[in-house]
């Protein structure tokens, strides 16, 4: 099921929503590719943080926040893309944010709280109207309507 609004400015909903997902996937994807340009330097800082199996959890983090941020930017397979962050999120929250209390000027877990809640939007609601998933659904429904016709046609 994806997003679907209910009010008379659907374009305008649909657009934000666009943007929304569109910032967000790139916020990741920015972190992500930090993250694989220094694949023994994150793994030290996971280490230091006590994230357990740091060698291995630098690599679902490069996954979580590259492809699910890619997923995100383009809408495609957007609520299995948008889980990725949302688990980056909540590990960032727990390991490293949590014990320096909710604001960002000290270390808190503002930030990461809102990309996480963002991110379990779009786990939620799907992409919306201006993406991939969106694409692929009505081609398919187009496909559909025309091999039915064929089909009632041909009888």
């Amino acid at each position: 099921m994806t997003y679907v609004p209910t009010s008379s400015g659907r374009g305008a909903e649909e657009t934000i929503v666009a943007l929304l997902r569109v910032v967000t996937g790139i916020i990741f994807m920015v972190h992500g590719a930090q993250k694989l340009m220094d694949i023994p330097g994150t793994a030290q800082s996971f280490a230091a943080l006590g994230i357990p199996m740091p060698q291995y959890a630098v690599y679902l983090a490069i996954a979580g926040e590259l492809l699910g941020g890619l997923g995100l930017l383009v809408g495609l397979l957007t609520r299995v893309a948008a889980f990725g962050p949302f688990c980056s999120m909540l590990v960032a929250i727990v390991a490293v944010h949590l014990k320096n209390g909710l604001l960002a000027k000290n270390g808190g877990f503002e930030y990461p709280l809102v990309l996480a809640c963002v991110s379990l939007f779009f786990v939620a609601h799907g992409a919306g109207a201006f993406s991939l998933d969106s694409w692929f659904s009505r081609s398919e429904r187009s496909r559909y309507r025309y091999r039915e016709h064929r089909v009632e046609s041909h009888a």
